[in-house]
């Protein structure tokens, strides 16, 4: 990939570029010194460096606004486009063309987190105080804490529970760190987790009630190759992947046609 020999600053500086000028269609040095906090001759020095690399004529120079301006023949340098730039360089502007939605669910504590972690480095069983939905009441509980997952917006713990002899997923924030953690032990006797060591292969098309217009802009919104959309997670995972793609709504886009245990294969075991 262009600038691969660089120093990693001004590689960094540069990738910054490619990705305004692919988004925006102009950049000036000044887009360099205001990102970068670097000095005029400096930003002098990082166009120099990316019109060498580019195809002869990509940009071309605007005197009165001192503005260098993408042409036909831009490519980018540095791979594929995402939206995550493009969050990216809006984060950045001064004017107000974004904006994020708060997400309630982001607070979670360092006080909980760590001791689990510790205990999982060291294949630790660990007594909590959780405070389950299906419970009214909390519960003291042995679990040997074996991996983390993430949904995509909290971490869940997943762990070997002594207390119900089953593997269950905790969500850390309802373990309460005042009244657990103090008592710890060897993890023995944890059995294989077979749900963790499945695939769970879904196959998501887009709702019957839908007209053919909603369907066919569904399938462009989450990127339909074939009939059918293929999402393969780990099983204990599936309710989660149900959820965050909408499938358990009232209304929802799409639907779960089937769904396929397989077990993940020893190579793939090695591999994670």
């Amino acid at each position: 990939m262009a600038f691969d020999d660089l120093k990693h600053a001004q590689k960094q500086r540069l990738e910054y570029l490619d990705r305004l000028l692919f988004w925006d269609g102009a950049a000036t040095r000044g887009s360099l010194i205001e990102r970068f906090g670097i000095s005029n001759p400096q930003a002098a020095l990082d166009f120099k460096t990316y019109l060498h690399a580019s195809e002869t004529n990509a940009l071309k120079y605007d005197a009165s606004s001192k503005k260098y301006h993408t042409t036909e023949r831009f490519t980018r340098l540095t791979g594929r486009a995402t939206t995550d730039e493009l969050e990216e360089l809006l984060s950045g502007k001064k004017r107000a063309f974004y904006d994020v939605l708060p997400d309630l669910q982001r607070t979670q504590n360092v006080r909980v987190f760590r001791p689990l972690y510790r205990a999982l480095l060291a294949g630790e069983a660990i007594k909590i105080v959780y405070q389950s939905m299906r419970d009214p009441e909390p519960e003291t509980r042995w679990i040997a804490p074996l991996r983390f997952a993430s949904d995509g917006v909290r971490l869940h713990l997943r762990a070997w529970c002594y207390t119900r002899q089953g593997f269950r997923d905790f969500i850390p924030s309802r373990i309460d760190p005042t009244q657990s953690f103090a008592e710890r032990r060897n993890a023995e006797d944890v059995p294989w987790d077979d749900d963790w060591y499945t695939w769970a292969v879904l196959q998501l098309r887009p709702h019957r009630d839908l007209t053919q217009d909603q369907k066919r802009v569904v399938r462009i919104e989450f990127g339909f190759e074939d009939e059918c959309l293929e999402i393969r997670v780990r099983k204990p995972l599936e309710f989660y992947t149900k959820r965050r793609w909408g499938l358990d709504q009232e209304n929802p886009r799409l639907e779960c046609v089937g769904c396929n245990y397989v077990p993940i294969s020893e190579e793939e075991i090695d591999e994670s």
